[in-house]
């Protein structure tokens, strides 16, 4: 452990001299004691090698994939769940009501795929369930069950979703993404399926400190490499204006269909009482109503199209001309509904992406009548990015990095408290997923008692949720 003095010191955890022990056996730790420019001196290293901890990255596909792919590790996507395994479930509450329901599948992992043959202490056969509630508001400790079969994760097909199975971000909670009907849309309640693959790397514990964060950008570069450099996302942040000037969108109508049921629902919510703090005036009701009989236009133009059609040329002009008045009217009503006209532009980045995540899981070549620019952009999100050294003091980095075992990170204390358990998994905040989880500062932990483990015991995993 690296105390806040800066100095490093051996964390006393139950197992650790057995596991440090086998895991040396496999990695040599001499060929990691380069200090970057002397900032590092060597009883300090010496100490940092003596309390780190083996453990797993868990890297994800840079894009989903169809459920029917063969992956026997993923996030996502339908768990190949025993025929004897109940899906799990558990009281929720998103708004005031608590409600009983299937929980939210997080990830499936082989274990027979997890490296760590002579020091791993998780079985070496088997697979793993993940299920949690996708409803963190206000839960820092959210419902969750591990299953755990000693078959591997190719065994059984994926089970399909139960009726009560909770909507991601729960029954209207905060996070929910308002343009998927849980009634009509799949991934409204599953999140998309990524193959995952793994690596071994050595992970210390650090409390802000220079050495312990100069340690993990070296093991981290080690392992994943020294990293991209760091552009801008394409459509993050993306004005009204920028998508005027860019003539790839819309490129199908399932693009157009997201679109329009995104605007579709901030109209209605903006003229629904009570959404903003003040009433609205005539005028804006008839402002918001016009927009609606649009958008009810083109669902119904949707709706007698195949959603993967490519858009014609007459068809793209009127469509953008539509949002532009959409973005337009939002303008002219500025602060008079809840609703601002960045909202919309950003609105069309989420439904490009999520499009473009559909068109992924139709095959390897589906993509391809996608811009290649909008799916560089997708698949960048994943990759590696050069690290900073606060990047590395913080155990913040600019990608999300899923582990499983050593000492996990967050931004609060959950890795003290659970100082003594095993990290089954940490799943950091990924774009990947929708806005229950897309936030790179969120960490979700599953974690187990040592002894639960040595005898299979998966009935009392906890989870904890921190946000920075």
């Amino acid at each position: 452990m690296i105390g806040r003095s800066g100095v490093a010191k051996v964390v006393p955890r139950l197992g650790q001299e057995t596991l440090v022990q086998g895991f040396a056996k496999w990695f040599d730790p001499t060929s990691a004691r380069v200090s970057r420019g002397g900032l590092m001196a060597r009883s300090e290293r010496d100490e940092l090698e003596e309390a780190a901890l083996p453990a797993v990255l868990v890297r994800r596909n840079d894009l989903p994939v169809p459920l029917a792919h063969p992956a026997r590790s993923f996030f996502g996507g339908l768990p190949k769940l025993p025929p004897q395994f109940e899906w799990p479930v558990a009281e929720v509450t998103a708004n005031e009501t608590p409600e009983t329901v299937a929980l939210t599948f997080v990830a499936q992992i082989d274990l027979a795929e997890v490296p760590g043959s002579g020091w791993s202490p998780l079985p070496k056969r088997g697979t793993l369930f993940f299920f949690c509630s996708s409803v963190f508001v206000g839960e820092g400790n959210p419902p969750c069950r591990v299953l755990y079969s000693p078959t591997g994760g190719g065994a059984y097909p994926g089970r399909s979703p139960p009726p009560n199975l909770m909507p991601l971000a729960g029954t209207d909670g905060d996070a929910q993404v308002r343009w998927l009907d849980p009634a009509l849309d799949f991934h409204s309640k599953v999140e998309f399926k990524y193959p995952l693959s793994f690596l071994p790397f050595r992970d210390v514990y650090s409390d802000q400190d220079a050495a312990g964060g100069e340690f993990m950008i070296e093991e981290l570069c080690r392992v994943l490499g020294p990293g991209e450099p760091r552009a801008p996302d394409l459509l993050q942040s993306r004005r009204a204006r920028d998508y005027e000037k860019d003539e790839d969108w819309p490129f199908n109508w399932l693009l157009i269909n997201y679109v329009v049921r995104s605007i579709l629902s901030r109209v209605q919510r903006d003229l629904t009482p009570g959404s903003y703090y003040k009433p609205i005036t005539d005028e804006v009701a008839t402002e918001l109503k016009r927009l609606r009989v649009g958008a009810i236009g083109w669902l119904e133009r949707c709706r007698a199209l195949t959603p993967m059609d490519e858009v014609d040329a007459d068809t793209k002009t009127a469509f953008r001309s539509w949002w532009l008045d959409v973005v337009q009217a939002y303008e002219r009503i500025d602060r008079q509904v809840r609703t601002y006209a960045g909202q919309i532009a950003e609105d069309l980045g989420y439904a490009i992406n999520h499009t473009i995540r559909c068109m992924a899981t139709q095959g390897d070549d589906a993509c391809d009548d996608a811009p290649f620019e909008y799916v560089a952009n997708l698949e960048r999100q994943n990759h590696w990015k050069a690290p900073t050294v606060e990047e590395g003091q913080r155990r913040h980095f600019g990608t999300a990095l899923h582990q499983m075992l050593g000492y996990g990170s967050g931004p609060q204390d959950a890795t003290e408290v659970h100082l003594e358990d095993m990290l089954l998994l940490q799943v950091q905040g990924d774009a990947a997923f929708f806005d229950w989880h897309s936030n790179i500062g969120c960490v979700l932990h599953f974690w187990i008692d040592r002894d639960a483990l040595t005898q299979l015991d998966f009935s009392g995993v906890a989870a904890t949720y921190e946000c920075d």
